[in-house]
């Protein structure tokens, strides 16, 4: 700039002194020398806008890679932290709580279930104190179950899995009718060395009719389990033993060896078969029962199936020996809006029944068979709702005492219809109300009974 200016001074300097036409040349060598300075300074501008847009197309590059990666973490550990990823499915006819860890891809899986309950009787009198009686005509409001579920993967073949119940809220603490308690319900080591073949050791469910696997709130529509289920096979049956189990193609099975039922308890209520001789986990015992279970998948959503229980029990203080029989038939039909579930079974015992420790004039009956039907549709599927809610009805027949041995047979044989809803906002909690008669022959001793069950379950 300096130098343009002299040229100027020059220039005017030259006007009073220098003819027109050397002051005409140097003017235009002047204008040359500014033209070329101004290009040359907007070239370098301009190659100084690119390289700062450059740098800024980078910086924006980085940022938006930094951003992907960032969100990419997060998501990753979002995954590997959040079990909502599992799916909720049941291995080997579990419960679908109950198989969270096989279907996890973490160490450490936490599940569970649990169950809230309203119950009312009308007009209650099978027992002879009074006091009792008015007492079970109150509403019975509940925390019937609080489980938790835990497991651990050690490898992709060695799965640990744990149930702890908590029944009642609350622990049994003392020998009385109390019956709180808080118990671990299985416990057990799965060795899954091939689809078709495991190994499963423990404190195990024993794998017989339909409850006793997956006894969730979510996996039946009635309020309560159905006393087939309860009464005939004693769910929830858990026991010491060992089971190899496995899926074919489309048959799934279990078999194998569980510590016997107590015989000397089997007297403790009547009409219960071998209820009240379950054990808990720690057992002192030699006697040895044998389990067997198949299920086949027919195809769009119906199943069929049966088990079967043999075996001898040795009263743990009587040493009578009692030999154990049953058998069970099922189907399950899942589709269409439809949930039907059927079952029977028959138990028998042999040997010296009839000498069997008793309480009172309890007698115990050597021959048992109970049914049940449960029917239900999913009448939401109509108005295209991502809920269910099945209106269902449901009737059990049982006798438990087939060969009227009892000193009342009647009171030991009875009809049960159940009847109403049960609504699911989501597929892992359920709403229920239902309405149950209890019909009992008709020479029974016991008043026929009448409930209304309003219930909350879920499973997580």
């Amino acid at each position: 700039m300096k130098k343009i200016v002299l040229s100027l001074s020059v220039c005017s300097a030259l006007s009073f002194g220098a003819g027109n036409e050397e002051l005409v040349k140097e003017i235009e060598l002047l204008k040359a020398q500014m033209k070329h300075m101004m290009q040359s300074q907007q070239k370098m501008a301009t190659q100084q806008e690119k390289v700062v847009n450059e740098q800024k197309e980078e910086i924006k590059l980085i940022v938006r890679d930094q951003e992907v990666t960032n969100e990419a973490m997060l998501e990753e550990i979002y995954n590997a932290s959040d079990d909502s990823t599992v799916k909720y499915e049941s291995f080997s006819s579990l419960g679908e709580g109950a198989s969270k860890v096989y279907h996890t891809n973490n160490a450490v899986s936490i599940g569970g279930y649990g169950e809230y309950k309203f119950k009312k009787y009308k007009d209650y009198k099978n027992t002879t104190s009074a006091a009792y009686n008015a007492n079970k005509n109150k509403g019975e409001f509940n925390i019937v179950r609080f489980v938790p579920y835990i497991g651990y993967k050690f490898n992709d073949w060695i799965v640990m899995n744990t149930e702890i119940e908590f029944e009642d809220g609350g622990a049994r603490s003392d020998d009385t009718k109390n019956y709180k308690y808080a118990i671990v319900e299985f416990s057990y080591l799965d060795f899954l060395i091939d689809k078709s073949f495991a190994i499963r050791i423990g404190h195990i469910l024993t794998p017989f009719g339909l409850v006793n696997l997956n006894h969730e709130p979510t996996a039946y529509l009635t309020t309560d389990r159905p006393a087939v289920e309860t009464f005939i096979i004693p769910s929830t049956w858990h026991t010491n033993g060992a089971l190899v189990h496995g899926k074919i193609d489309d048959f799934e099975y279990y078999a194998g060896v569980i510590t016997s039922p107590d015989a000397d308890h089997f007297g403790d209520a009547e009409g219960r078969y071998i209820q009240q001789g379950r054990l808990g986990a720690k057992q002192y015992t030699d006697s040895l029962s044998f389990v067997a279970r198949g299920t086949y998948d027919l195809g769009d959503g119906l199943n069929v199936g049966g088990s079967f229980m043999y075996g001898s029990s040795l009263g743990s203080s009587s040493n009578i020996e009692v030999k154990m029989t049953m058998l069970e038939a099922h189907a399950t039909y899942q589709n269409n809006g439809f949930d039907i579930k059927a079952l029977a079974t028959v138990g028998t015992l042999d040997g010296d029944v009839a000498k069997l420790p008793t309480e009172g004039d309890i007698v115990v009956s050597d021959t048992v068979n109970g049914q049940y039907l449960t029917v239900g549709y999913d009448v939401l599927s109509h108005f295209e709702l991502p809920h269910k809610g099945y209106l269902f009805a449901e009737v059990e027949r049982l006798d438990m005492d087939v060969n009227s041995q009892t000193i009342y047979p009647d009171n030991n044989k009875f009809l049960e219809y159940t009847t109403g809803f049960s609504y699911f906002p989501d597929p892992k909690v359920t709403l229920k109300a239902d309405y149950k008669l209890r019909d009992y022959g008709s020479s029974a001793k016991f008043a026929d009974e009448n409930s209304f069950t309003f219930a909350a379950g879920f499973i997580f």
